[in-house]
This record gives C-alpha cells, structure tokens and sequence, in this order.
C-alpha cells in the first residue's frame, strides 16, 4: 500500500510540474484598471476569444509576419533613384516622392502588388510626386514596383493600416 501511496504521489507531482511551458524570445504583463493580460513572443498558436454580444475580440497568440526581401546584383548600376513612398505605414492614400531623376516623357508605371504576388494595380508616375490609393484594400503588406519600360527600377515594401 505505501509503494502505491508513493508512486501515487510521485506520479501527481510529476502532472503538476509539467504544466504548459514554452521558450520564447520576449513577454512581459499588461494591466490596466479593468484587466491585466501576460503576453509571449514567439508561440506558433493562435486562438481568438469574442464576448456573447461580439463587440470585443482578442486574438491571443502571437501573429508572426514574415518579409520578402530582394538580394542579387544590382543590374542596372547606371540608376540612380532616389525616392521615397509616404506616409508608411497608411491607412488611405500614399505618395511616391521621386528626386534628382529624369521622367521619360511617356512617364514611369508603379505596380502595386499583394504579399502573394497579385497585381492590383497599374499607376501612371508623370510628375516627381505622385498620390495613390490603398485603403481599398485590406490591412497588410504591399510592394510597389517602380518600372521603366520593362526594368524594375526600385520595389518599396508598403504596409496598410
């Protein structure tokens, strides 16, 4: 009986000890006047909570974005573009500023593509500044393409708000 009292208790205190755990990078606590949360960075699950009526939402997890990012050789070192897209992040419109270089007369083509690669849109850059919008579309990432004729003369990384 004493040998299955201790393996018993052993056994339970081994569960206990080996509740949830995980290695993560960063986390810390929040608290407020209303509630307190504790937060990770770095866990691979996500779960979203809504109250009864559904006007609060909470997503607990951590939602990891991820970057696509160009490296090579610069193919057309002859290029000197200095531009610039702004505001970045936006929630509505952006601007591409373009400085010190010549426009063709026939103008530049700005492609707006989706992180998936999707192309959804076709803009005319004429001027040294032109405004475009965003805010039809989801809040996410977006890369516009600045091209001449058929070379990419520089990709900016957009993020929607």
């Amino acid at each position: 009986m004493k040998k299955i009292f201790t393996l018993l208790f052993f056994s339970m205190l081994s569960a206990c000890v080996m509740g949830q755990s995980a290695i993560v990078p960063v986390g810390g606590d929040a608290q407020s006047g209303t509630g307190s949360v504790s937060y990770t960075v770095g866990q691979v699950v996500t779960q979203t909570a809504t109250n009864s009526n559904g006007s609060i939402s909470v997503a607990e997890g951590v939602q990891q974005p991820y970057e696509i990012q160009a490296v090579g050789i610069n193919p057309y070192p002859q290029i000197t573009l200095n531009a610039v897209v702004f505001p970045n992040p936006t929630e509505n419109l952006a601007q591409l500023m373009l400085n010190g270089f010549e426009i063709p007369m026939d103008g530049l083509q700005a492609h707006l593509f989706d992180s998936k690669g999707k192309l959804l849109q076709r803009i005319l850059v004429t001027e040294d500044l032109t405004t475009f919008q965003i805010g039809q579309y989801a809040t996410g990432t977006y890369y516009l393409e600045l091209r001449d004729g058929k070379r990419v003369l520089k990709t900016f990384k957009v993020v929607r708000k």
